[in-house]
């Protein structure tokens, strides 16, 4: 049917059609509409000239605008942004070494891959929300708040005028420290996390950390969400406030023994700022028991 003949879209010649139904299986709108930037550009490397990414992305707008005339519900789903994804691992002796490394597929020129260290994909979570480009006039406030703080322990930033990108400000997680019945101990240093984790943490314990990069009167929020292995997430305390001097401060005296994975985040109760994120090392909690078996802080030099 004509609605499905790829001879109708500007630029894409035969040659182009003939390698992506042989490697990709598109023979519709339909299929190059839904199909992968980088798996076309890929299927086309032995064309020359090769087509660009944009060229491609021209092709599928073009596919898009001719289904939609037809074919396409315009509430149908379509693609905010794609990113390739890697899990990597090394064995160095008989350590096993993990780390993640992404890219936004649909950037040209590409930009260069971004790594972390270990599986933790809540970081990457984070760039990648971070990456969206929404249209001003479908973008609300309620969607970025969901993309901001949806990990943290179930808040939920107050409704605003939704500001452009490039205008947002970007919170940092400049510093951190925890203490507990024997010492105080730095987590964050000027932006850097401290290679080395705590000893185990005797009660009582507390963790204060410092945000900065918000603008003036902006309203920011904290919260610590910790995780065991392979468990749920979880806060032991509703978000807090971050003062006027950009701190945040949370007792976990009341964390039940064990280690723990735990992410630092912040953000804006309205849009306009980043979310920040820093994951801790894992953090191990031990309660010393008294006679009747309830938990009881040690305290050291008393």
């Amino acid at each position: 049917m004509p609605g499905e003949d790829l001879m109708s879209i500007p630029g894409l010649q035969e040659v182009h059609q003939r390698a992506l139904a042989r490697k990709l299986g598109i023979t519709s709108l339909h299929a190059l509409a839904d199909a992968d930037q980088r798996a076309i550009y890929a299927a086309l490397g032995s064309i020359r000239p090769r087509p660009s990414l944009t060229r491609i992305a021209g092709w599928q707008e073009d596919a898009r605008s001719k289904l939609s005339d037809t074919a396409i519900d315009k509430s149908d789903w379509h693609t905010a942004a794609s990113f390739a994804v890697i899990f990597a691992q090394r064995q160095i002796g008989d350590v096993w070494e993990h780390q993640l490394e992404a890219e936004q597929t649909e950037r040209e020129p590409p930009a260069e891959p971004r790594q972390w260290t270990g599986w933790d994909c809540g970081p990457l979570c984070d760039w990648m929300l971070g990456h969206l480009d929404l249209p001003e006039d479908k973008a609300s406030s309620e969607t970025v708040a969901v993309g901001q703080a949806a990990a943290a322990a179930g808040a939920e930033p107050t409704a605003g005028a939704l500001p452009a990108r490039a205008e947002w400000a970007e919170l940092r997680i400049d510093s951190a420290t925890i203490s507990d019945a024997h010492q105080k101990r730095d987590l964050i240093r000027a932006g850097e996390l401290v290679t080395a984790p705590p000893e185990d943490l005797e009660i009582p314990v507390r963790l204060r950390f410092s945000v900065s990069g918000g603008r003036s009167g902006q309203q920011l929020r904290a919260a610590a969400w910790f995780r065991r292995r392979a468990g749920p997430g979880w806060s032991p305390h509703d978000p807090v406030s971050v003062s006027r001097l950009g701190q945040a401060e949370f007792d976990l005296s009341s964390v039940p023994p064990g280690g723990y994975e735990v992410r630092l985040l912040a953000w804006a109760t309205n849009p306009g700022a980043t979310l920040a994120a820093f994951t801790l090392p894992t953090l191990t909690f031990r309660h010393d028991t008294g006679q009747d078996g309830d938990p009881v802080a040690a305290h050291a030099g008393h």
